[in-house]
């Protein structure tokens, strides 16, 4: 099938109800967390957070997935679909940590190892549907794309407050949110029913390698500063941090869709130039969303933390003006990760070791030293794309 047809099944305008669709997701997970930290209380939240935490780390694969999927959809042989690679993957994710469940429950304090046996049973639906939302997007159908991303929001947001009325423990919580994973995963395999084959290329496997590498890099890249604040400045102002820090990653969550949308227009002959009007399209998304916050700095961090945050007010600004840049790099990593390559996603990791290594040697006795520092980094890999860039447009 010609990437014109596949294109044809989308509607104007869609592109931007999808990155509506995804900051709308992105509230409802607001929204399941304060609910559950509120039902759970502080212990068992803390384990709740810290179990979530391990499977956000593990669901990077899935995420990697729908990037290289979107991309074989959309043009680049051999054209698989990635159900296999998922299937395999997904389970031997869920074997490792089932296996390691009595260590886990150990490690984060749970009261049974059946909250990690539930986490783990979840990375199965969860991978197959990265796949499916790989095919959907390479497809460019957004609406149905859309509808993936609002289901997973709205029945985690529904598992939470469930478990919270119902006065359920952390492991029934996320028993809820396997089934939750696994109505998903039938919902995008009715979506992309024309598209179920398990017929993959074996090169998929080295390609989720690399992908995953790119992905991981971002996620590290985006999450590091607060553990370094952590590490180094005190109690009230790492604390401080790690709340405007959350105002910067929000940039890159924000965005996220203009970072999807792109990789299956990296197959095309105008690649180069849609990788920069998409940069464009970010840095004025992130100018209006500096703009805002520095209306009223004060305002915004004491509606997310409460008045004590008051301070940390232009804080917030800078770590806005981070997230943009953020912003940028996930942008390019996309774009690397929608043209199989892997040499941005290794740069990255190389400027994170170094700029992580002046942190520790040098520049960490203000939040605004481990900003700007941070800030650098993230300016030096955009640049690094940007010149990659003018090579693709002279390919």
């Amino acid at each position: 099938m010609p990437l014109p047809s596949r294109l044809s099944r989308s509607r104007p305008g869609s592109g931007a109800a999808l990155g509506v669709t995804m900051a709308v997701a992105n509230v409802l997970s607001y929204v399941f967390v304060l609910i559950l930290s509120r039902a759970l209380g502080p212990s068992d939240f803390g384990g709740f957070s810290a179990l979530s935490a391990y499977g956000i780390v593990l669901s990077v694969p899935a995420g990697a997935l729908q990037v290289i999927v979107a991309r074989h959809v959309a043009g680049a042989p051999p054209h698989s679909r990635g159900l296999r690679t998922a299937l395999v993957v997904g389970v031997a994710l869920a074997a490792a940590t089932i296996i390691a469940a009595p260590l886990l429950a150990d490690a984060f304090r749970l009261d049974t190892t059946w909250s990690a046996v539930w986490l783990g049973l979840t990375l199965v639906p969860m991978t197959l549907t990265g796949a499916f939302q790989g095919i959907l997007l390479g497809r460019n159908r957004l609406a149905a794309l859309s509808a993936v991303y609002v289901a997973t929001a709205a029945g985690r947001l529904a598992a939470g407050a469930g478990g919270a009325a119902l006065g359920l423990t952390v492991a029934q919580v996320f028993l809820l949110l396997l089934l939750v994973a696994v109505g998903v995963a039938a919902l995008g395999a009715a979506l992309c029913r024309s598209d179920l084959t398990l017929d993959d290329d074996r090169r998929l496997g080295t390609e989720l390698v690399r992908a995953t590498m790119s992905l991981g890099a971002f996620i590290a890249l985006t999450n590091v500063d607060v553990t370094l604040a952590r590490a180094y400045l005190d109690d009230h102002d790492s604390g401080g941090y790690a709340l405007a820090a959350t105002f910067g990653r929000a940039m890159g969550w924000g965005t996220q869709f203009v970072a999807l949308l792109l990789v299956p227009r990296m197959q095309g002959a105008g690649a180069a130039r849609s990788f920069r009007r998409s940069l464009g399209l970010i840095l004025g998304l992130g100018v209006a969303g500096v703009a805002v916050i520095a209306v009223a700095p004060s305002f915004w961090i004491r509606l997310a933390g409460g008045a004590e945050y008051a301070e940390f007010g232009p804080l917030a600004i800078a770590c806005v003006a981070l997230g943009v840049l953020w912003a940028l790099v996930q942008v390019s990593l996309f774009a690397e990760m929608g043209l199989d390559s892997p040499w941005l996603g290794r740069f990255t990791w190389i400027v994170l070791a170094l700029q992580s290594a002046v942190i520790v040697l040098w520049f960490h006795d203000t939040p605004y030293e481990l900003v700007t520092v941070c800030a650098i980094g993230a300016a030096v890999i955009v640049a690094a794309a940007l010149v990659r860039s003018r090579n693709l447009g002279r390919a």
